[in-house]
């Protein structure tokens, strides 16, 4: 147990507010200096001292790009690099996203969607909405009250916060800070053999909080992604500004590599349903399927680990397929996450087959730049984007979205999409290596 909660406090000791900066102070330069000795990281600094100034009202966002729009100028830039990266040339990054303009509608019409609802069950929890803020480490480097207003906000809109094992403080506490009748899941990986060969207590201890309803395992960590990018910014830059970082951005950190017989055992450990986190094959979601498990998470951790890496919607439509064919589609629940920016984005992917759709960044980007007020319109900003779309479409209820609403015709031909202006906006380059000062 000892072992389990390293990461959390490590996190709880290194957590920093995201708006302080730890480097050393130098002289203020001032505007109208004919001297202009003003240092580019002065200069960055003062720039987004005067954006946190002057941000746009919470009123005036309007979509889930918005928040990401306010949050790279607000962030300090080793922790928008970090946040925004994705794993060698960002080829998956990127594609996660494009995937889902290559998914058109069919909507019907002279139907009746004037009442629509979002009500959903996922994994026999009921909920106002399909989707759910996903595990990610590093909120406390985003908000001072970091995995607390992803939790609020959740509550407040009564949906699932997948609560990361790297989280910032005891998950006592989280629990004991949930509304009533608030339910969530647990995101769970493992460092080394030792906290795997005491996992038996872990679940124990996650079995006796009755907010927790399934378990997701990470499957995906067999060694960490090349986050070239996020090294670049970071060597750039003084090293004050993301030491809180350190703890789970470091490229020496190491995790136990589980195994299907892994699995097995984890299955006898507990009762609590589970979820494989980080799949990227139909032929691994069928075996999961077979083996009795929960559910699968189809996932490419964000772009973060393997580069080239299939868009998580892609194989979603392709394991569906498969799953139905070998008449397992019933009983086993298939989630996606990656890419998602729009509520049309989770309606697609419900169409192909998903029980719940997963969003990471944008959830975090709203933590940053507006606390839990900023993830709660960005909840409701989903939901009002997927009423508005089911009623184009000519449904009024979730479980009406089927694999006939869809064209998924172009899905597999890759670098054919519609530009997305607002997203490539937000894109940061990657940096060219520096040059020597004469």
């Amino acid at each position: 147990m000892s072992g389990m909660a390293l990461g959390a406090t490590l996190l709880a000791t290194n957590s920093s507010p995201l708006f302080s900066d730890s480097r050393k102070k130098k002289r203020i330069v001032f505007l109208d200096d004919d001297d202009d000795d003003e240092d580019e990281e002065d200069r960055k600094e003062r720039e987004r001292q005067e954006a946190i100034a002057n941000k746009p009202s919470l009123s005036t966002i309007y979509s889930l790009t918005d928040f990401e729009s306010v949050a790279k100028k607000v962030l300090p830039e080793g922790i928008w690099g970090y946040y925004s990266t994705g794993s060698d040339d960002e080829i998956s990054l990127r594609e996660n996203h494009y995937a889902f303009s290559r998914i058109f509608f069919r909507p019907q019409c002279l139907i009746d969607s004037s009442s629509c609802s979002l009500d959903t069950e996922i994994l026999g929890t009921k909920l106002s909405a399909p989707f759910y803020i996903t595990a990610f480490a590093g909120s406390p480097s985003a908000h001072p009250i970091a995995e607390r207003g992803l939790r609020n906000a959740a509550g407040l809109e009564n949906i699932i916060h997948l609560i990361p094992f790297q989280l910032s403080f005891p998950v006592e506490e989280y629990c004991a800070g949930l509304k009533p009748g608030q339910q969530n899941f647990y995101q769970l990986h493992f460092y080394n053999e030792k906290q795997f060969d005491e996992a038996p207590e872990f679940f124990k201890k996650l079995e006796s909080m009755p907010n927790i309803k399934a378990v997701f395992i990470n499957v995906d960590l067999n060694a960490l992604g090349n986050r070239e990018k996020d090294s670049k910014i970071r060597a750039r830059i003084d090293s004050g500004t993301t030491e809180a970082l350190e703890v789970y951005a470091h490229s020496d950190v190491k995790y136990f590599s589980l195994t299907w017989d892994h699995m097995k055992q984890i299955q006898q450990m507990t009762k609590l349903p589970i979820v494989l986190k980080g799949v990227l094959n139909k032929n691994d979601v069928l075996k999961a399927a077979e083996a009795g498990l929960a559910g699968a998470l189809i996932s490419n951790h964000g772009g973060r680990q393997l580069d080239f890496a299939m868009p998580p919607i892609e194989i979603l439509a392709e394991s569906k397929q498969l799953l139905k064919e070998k008449g397992l589609d019933k009983n086993f629940e298939l989630f996606i996450d990656g890419g998602i920016r729009r509520g049309s984005d989770i309606i697609k992917a419900l169409c192909l087959g998903a029980s719940g759709v997963g969003l990471g960044r944008p959830f975090l980007y709203s933590l940053a730049s507006y606390g839990e007020e900023g993830v709660q319109k960005a909840i409701q900003i989903l939901k009002t984007e997927m009423i508005r779309d089911m009623k184009l479409l000519g449904v009024s209820s979730i479980s009406e979205l089927n694999e006939d609403m869809v064209d998924i015709t172009s899905l597999k031909y890759k670098g054919l999409q519609t530009r997305d202006h607002l997203y490539d906006q937000n894109y940061t380059p990657m940096p060219d290596p520096p040059f020597r000062k004469e």
